[in-house]
């Protein structure tokens, strides 16, 4: 296998990318030359460097200031009273975004489709629960903010089920009401689509 092959490879592991667009991408960088690839290198080592992920909330963030959570967890104004489950990093921002949302937020980063297959998965579901538990009294309500497709209907079943003995403590389980329609990712939804959603949980 040559290096245009091994490196086509490596991009159809990112998400939704099939063969033709890896190549495409290939394409790209080889007509853009050393400059280009020498930059792109460069800002993915510095992932490493300057990205953390929040012990709250799971959240991805660049800081170069040593701070060890992220701005949203650390802000003194959010609702603490919510904490809303979402799948991806992704799905935060475009909710944030949409600003129908001022709570607190735990992200999976993960599905139940991964719950046998990666370790790191099942962690994120024990150490919500254990989350939960530890706060309730000042966390009254979940809120699973799931995609609406059968993957993410299934997590937020999963997620229904592994809470449920703390709604004897009082907590509220909610799922995204009336405004997602089936098959949507909350990634792709818009502000007033996620609004709806909020608005009319149940």
């Amino acid at each position: 296998m040559n290096i245009l092959q091994k490196l086509a490879e490596s991009f159809q592991k990112f998400p939704g990318i099939g063969p033709r667009q890896a190549r495409r991408f290939v394409d790209y960088l080889i007509k853009e030359g050393e400059r280009e690839i020498r930059n792109l290198s460069e800002q993915i080592l510095e992932l490493q460097k300057t990205v953390r992920q929040c012990p709250e909330c799971g959240y991805h963030f660049a800081t170069d200031d040593g701070e060890g959570r992220c701005k949203i967890c650390r802000h003194p104004n959010r609702e603490s009273s919510l904490l809303l489950v979402v799948e991806k990093d992704i799905d935060l921002e475009n909710i944030e975004k949409s600003g129908a949302y001022k709570g607190r937020y735990y992200i999976l980063g993960t599905t139940i489709k991964d719950l046998n297959e990666i370790p790191e998965a099942k962690k994120r579901f024990e150490t919500l629960y254990n989350y939960v538990k530890k706060s309730i009294g000042e966390i009254k309500e979940v809120i699973l903010a799931t995609s609406a497709t059968g993957e993410g209907e299934t997590t937020a079943v999963y997620l229904e089920r592994i809470l449920e003995p703390l709604k004897n403590s009082g907590l509220k389980i909610s799922r995204l009401g009336r405004g997602l329609s089936t098959g949507t990712e909350l990634e792709y939804s818009d502000s007033s689509t996620i609004k709806n959603a909020l608005e009319n949980r149940k």
